[in-house]
């Protein structure tokens, strides 16, 4: 860019305006002579004066045997030192070397002719010397002001000796009407795009350009072309007002597969699209999971909104929200118009446990339409799972990576949202199975690096902004159907109002689909026990939850509770809608090895526990001291009541013993009705009451936790005591 091209091309579309505007006469003024025409008489004050340093000298040493030949010696020597220097500070800069050699052996072969003669001796060659190099340093300084200098190798000034380096040339600038400018990049033998990539901070200081406002982006098809674009004016300095749902055309009603707006680049809107139409395209993209980054108030927030308002007006979509950290207050514009939304601990640890089972239901049910990916043909809705503050779910790294490792080839789609993306909010699996990124402000290199994918940080190079929360709603986008030439070009988000999310949510109620039939059974009780979320007023009023909305919920069947301490009661027959399961060899072996307790260690152990208590209590202990000792009611710490009539070998002579097939059933049946119940989690002290109502040992406790644990019914809290109550036996031995 040493040399700027005057010649106009036509645009493509939109008015064009030279690039260079500053014509001769603004060149030739006043002001341009006192500033650069000054300097070029410092040649002639510099000969005065040096004219003067050899009269002094000649006066000074001339004519004496020794000081003459010494100060002759050292003249040579310093000169000859300077001169070599400069020639050096010149670089590749031809015209610049030439003035530098010329001068420093002028100057040396006068001072040192003038020290032995004299300078009335040497007057006139001293005079033609001065002229010389006076024209040499008009002729540097005429070029460099000229803007470039006649050598071939470019040299001028710095950027331009850049760009040489680099081996890459700019060329057909232009700039549009929203004053960016657009010029054609190419690579000289031995560059590449990279290189010129490492030039766009000096290009972006140079144009005075709008920060983080230059991008380059290569050809698709040609290696080694490119463009790049210089935004000299910051369209999006006052924000981007969102024209609104019904503002955009086709975006009502419209598909997954339809591409909507979410913001603008200075050069114009950013669309996206959550997944390509492979029947339209069969090397359209798949589901890529989002990943949106960014710190307190950079905007994340207002990008949620503004993508949930837009999925919220689409067929063939449902939209599951989890944000157990704030609560509504993400969601709440628009909670009423979602599927579902769960902002209780308990309740988003369920769903995630039960999650993979509806992944494996779905993918089933795929693969049974011959479908090797989600597509409009599927039965199944596209199900988009956005998850804010996705670091409250560190917890359940593990598990949180597999559900969205899997979840592409069901159709579900992961959105997970958080300010940092650092190795203590989510592992390295998670991150990278996040194919798609929104990055809002960051403050650290490495926060960028853990949001944009290594393809968008090697585009934006060293042009990268971190601008923190001092320019909310800046972003960088990936994926998501944008092109990778756009992934280094910083956009900003809209911004809506929230009158605009209600009118999102009322104008696509006529077109929401509900959950499909095979998620929402996949998903059972669950489901069909969610809070959702209405509002009076026609959709302006308060945002009012109702649990258990009517017209989901299935048909209770009459219940039985589980038999309390006494005579067991004769076994009921099981409901048609629960086979009875099935007890493998196993678990069959272990039943009986329960079984073949013997009264005789039974009484060792009575004997065993009272000679504990009659050590810890000493000569004072009493005999009701002892009344409660029995080996199968201490379960686990928990002492439950002892019987009070002395005779517990009687009582269990004549009371029934369950099978080992009664007492599982009666088990699961309690089981299933805490589960129909609401209950959310099971404590020890429950199951111990079941196991003296079956008369079984501890044993039997242990192997129907891990039978269930299994069945994916219960789940061990990470944090507490306890198991999370995931899904019915009932329901997982019927699937």
């Amino acid at each position: 860019m040493a040399r700027r091209n005057p010649k106009k091309i036509p645009p493509i579309s939109g008015q064009v305006v030279p690039v260079d505007t500053l014509d001769a006469g603004t060149r030739m003024s006043g002001g341009w002579l006192l500033v650069h025409g000054l300097p070029l008489a410092t040649p002639g004050i510099a000969a005065a004066v040096f004219a003067v340093l050899i009269a002094l000298a000649h006066a000074k040493w001339g004519g004496d045997p020794v000081w003459t030949p010494l100060m002759t010696l050292l003249f040579l020597l310093v000169g000859g030192l300077i001169t070599f220097f400069c020639w050096m500070s010149a670089g590749p800069r031809l015209l610049l070397r030439v003035l530098m050699v010329v001068t420093g052996a002028l100057a040396t072969g006068n001072l040192v002719l003038g020290l032995i003669v004299g300078l009335g001796v040497i007057w006139p060659a001293y005079t033609i010397c001065a002229l010389v190099v006076w024209v040499l340093w008009v002729v540097w300084r005429g070029t460099k002001y000229a803007g470039a200098t006649p050598t071939s190798d470019g040299a001028g000034n710095p950027l331009a000796e850049a760009i040489r380096q680099a081996k890459v040339q700019f060329r057909d600038a232009k700039a549009d009407e929203r004053g960016v400018v657009r010029a054609k990049v190419e690579t000289l033998p031995g560059g590449t795009l990279a290189g010129a990539r490492e030039l766009l901070p000096a290009l972006s200081a140079d144009a005075r350009a709008v920060p983080g406002g230059v991008s380059l982006a290569g050809d698709p098809d040609v290696d080694g072309l490119g463009t790049v674009e210089i935004a000299t004016r910051d369209n999006l300095k006052g924000g981007v007002p969102w024209p609104g749902v019904t503002g955009i055309d086709g975006l009502v009603g419209s598909l997954p597969t339809d591409a909507f707006p979410i913001g603008e680049y200075q050069t114009g809107p950013c669309t996206v699209q959550l997944v390509g139409d492979v029947r339209a395209d069969r090397r359209a993209h798949d589901i890529q999971h989002i990943k949106i980054g960014g710190t307190t108030g950079s905007g994340k927030s207002t990008g949620a909104r503004i993508l949930l308002s837009s999925l919220l007006v689409k067929r063939r979509l449902n939209v599951i929200g989890l944000d157990i950290s704030k609560g509504l207050q993400t969601f709440g514009p628009f909670a009423h118009g979602m599927t579902w939304v769960i902002t209780d601990e308990a309740e988003a640890r369920q769903f995630l446990y039960r999650f993979k089972k509806v992944i494996k239901g779905r993918t089933d049910h795929l693969a049974g339409e011959e479908l090797m990916r989600w597509s409009l043909a599927s039965s199944l809705n596209l199900l988009v799972v956005w998850v804010e503050e996705s670091k409250e779910f560190r917890k359940f790294s593990s598990l949180y990576a597999d559900l969205v490792a899997d979840a592409r080839s069901a159709g579900i789609l992961f959105v997970s949202s958080t300010q940092r993306w650092n190795h203590r909010q989510a592992s390295t699996d998670t991150r990278s199975n996040h194919g798609a990124a929104i990055m809002f402000g960051v403050t650290e290199y490495d926060d960028a690096e853990q949001i944009l994918p290594k393809e968008a940080l090697a585009a934006i190079g060293k042009n990268l902004q971190l601008w923190g929360a001092s320019r909310p709603g800046y972003c960088y986008a990936t994926g998501m159907g944008i092109p990778a030439a756009r992934w280094s070009s910083m956009l900003r988000i809209y911004d809506p109002a929230d009158e605009q999310l209600i009118e999102a949510v009322q104008a696509g109620a006529a077109y929401r689909d509900p959950m499909d039939p095979v998620t929402a059974q996949l998903f059972g009780e669950l489901y069909q026990r969610r809070t959702v979320y209405t509002r009076s007023a026609g959709g302006r009023g308060a945002l009012q939850a109702v649990t258990s909305p009517a017209g989901t919920a299935p048909a209770e069947q009459p219940r039985t509770p589980y038999p309390a301490a006494g005579p067991v009661p004769a076994m009921r027959p099981a409901p048609a809608r629960t086979p009875a399961p099935q007890i493998s060899d196993d678990e069959q072996e272990m039943i009986e090895m329960a079984e073949t307790e013997s009264a005789e260690e039974r009484a060792a152990m009575h004997e065993a526990l009272a000679a504990s208590r009659r050590y810890h209590l000493g000569e004072d202990a009493q005999a009701s001291d002892f009344a409660d000792v029995d080996p199968d009611q201490v379960i686990s710490g928990v002492i439950i009541d002892a019987d009070t009539d002395g005779d517990q070998e009687e009582r269990d002579a004549e009371l029934p013993r369950p099978t080992a097939e009664e007492a599982q059933a009666i088990w699961d049946r309690a089981l299933d009705d805490w589960y129909r119940e609401g209950r959310r989690t099971v404590q020890t002290a429950d199951l111990v009451e079941l196991l003296t109502n079956v008369q079984r040992s501890r044993r039997f406790l242990y192997r129907q936790r891990d039978r269930w644990t299994e069945m994916g019914c219960i789940v061990a809290r990470p944090d507490a005591d306890g198991w999370d109550l995931i899904a019915s036996p009932m329901e997982t031995a019927r699937r």
